[in-house]
């Protein structure tokens, strides 16, 4: 999927039309925004991976999660 870059001077000028408290709201999404520029949590998911044994966990993942019963896949 590719997003159309509006030209900077247009992103300026949508900027300097904002009121106040909207201002602030965009300088914290910003602020997040650069914060994690290098960060996308779901790249890194399996780095929170846990070996626990259990080999059919992806198949009964509602039984490990919520305890409904097993089911055959």
């Amino acid at each position: 999927m590719t997003v159309a870059v509006p030209p900077r001077a247009q992103i300026h000028k949508s900027i300097d039309q904002l009121p106040p408290e909207q201002l602030a709201q965009l300088w914290e999404f910003v602020e997040r925004l650069t914060a994690q520029a290098d960060e996308v949590p779901l790249y890194h998911i399996h780095e929170q991976a846990v070996a626990t044994g259990i080999r059919d966990m992806a198949d009964q993942h509602d039984h490990y999660l919520y305890g409904v019963d097993k089911h055959d896949a």
